[in-house]
């Protein structure tokens, strides 16, 4: 087996299956990078993919009725939400300091909408 099969077989061996993919073709249009040049960019790929991987599978864990991000919520229809308490909510800090919050209102408002938004912030 030559370095071109050792080097695909040892990528797959360690799970690098972004790397696997883009190698041939990253590789083919390289010019002018320095060796760590050359390593940073299907590795930051690969990275990049692991988090996505796990991101993915963290929203199905967290059995969220649906998808929905804070950019989508309309905080014109619903003027009494004060934009300023979400953006702090949105800081995560609340986690960091173990303090729970709670949505009060009534049906309709986007107390769901809210939480499933805060929830899917990375």
């Amino acid at each position: 087996m030559g370095a071109y099969e050792n080097v695909h077989e040892g990528l797959k061996a360690l799970g690098l299956y972004t790397i696997e993919n883009i190698i041939d073709n990253y590789l083919s249009n390289v010019k002018d990078k320095s060796t760590m040049e050359i390593l940073d960019h299907p590795l930051s790929e690969e990275v990049k993919s692991k988090r996505s991987r796990e991101y993915e599978a963290k929203l199905r864990y967290s059995g969220f009725p649906f998808r929905k991000t804070i950019e989508e919520f309309d905080f014109t229809l619903h003027p009494s939400i004060d934009r300023s308490v979400i953006n702090d909510l949105l800081t995560m800090r609340f986690v960091q300091e173990k303090e729970k919050f709670v949505f009060l209102g009534p049906p309709g408002v986007g107390k769901t909408h809210l939480a499933i938004g805060i929830g899917m912030r990375q």
